[in-house]
């Protein structure tokens, strides 16, 4: 079961991009600690890896994300969100921003997305239609964000092996390259 699917790429193809994220986060684990021999770490939850850090040290973290996305050029809005969305769901920032930069991620429904307000208005004299829609393409982008890093979080859960729950995600029937 090798077919490519319209967007997705093949089984094989995503499961090297899952590798190559997983391998290009821990080579970006290896330089900052500056460690010859050090191989990555199996901690990818957010909660291990920032455990001990201060209020500096995840801020620094999160100024160095950035600096790296822009010197990769993407976009800073899209760092940011993913950045913000990935300590949400509980999974390290520098490993999602890696999971984006291979393109991998939970394709949007068929059907697509509305942009429409997700909750009844508390003021029934102030109409919908007043506040200021979000834009759908900002609105598909986090959502897709949210779900993967939903759904890898509990396959990081799940897994005990880093690679493979990462291999699991690639072959995920809803997962391909969604090009955020």
């Amino acid at each position: 079961m090798d077919r490519p699917l319209e967007g997705r790429g093949t089984e094989t193809e995503r499961e090297e991009s899952a590798g190559h994220a997983l391998h290009e986060y821990r080579e970006r684990r290896r330089r900052r600690r500056a460690e010859d021999t050090y191989f990555g770490s199996a901690e990818v939850l957010l909660e291990a890896v920032e455990a001990g850090l201060g209020d500096r040290e995840r801020v620094q973290r999160r100024i160095d994300i950035l600096r790296q996305a822009e010197e990769d050029g993407m976009a800073p809005e899209l760092v940011e969100m993913l950045y913000d969305v990935a300590r949400e769901k509980g999974v390290d920032p520098v490993l999602a921003y890696e999971v984006v930069r291979s393109g991998l991620g939970v394709m949007p429904p068929p059907d697509g997305v509305s942009n429409a307000p997700a909750y009844v208005e508390t003021d029934k004299y102030v109409p919908e239609w007043l506040a200021p829609p979000i834009p759908p393409d900002d609105l598909l982008r986090e959502r897709m964000l949210h779900l993967s890093f939903l759904r890898l979080r509990s396959l990081l859960e799940r897994h005990e092996d880093v690679e493979e729950a990462l291999r699991a995600f690639a072959r995920e029937p809803d997962v391909g390259y969604i090009g955020y």
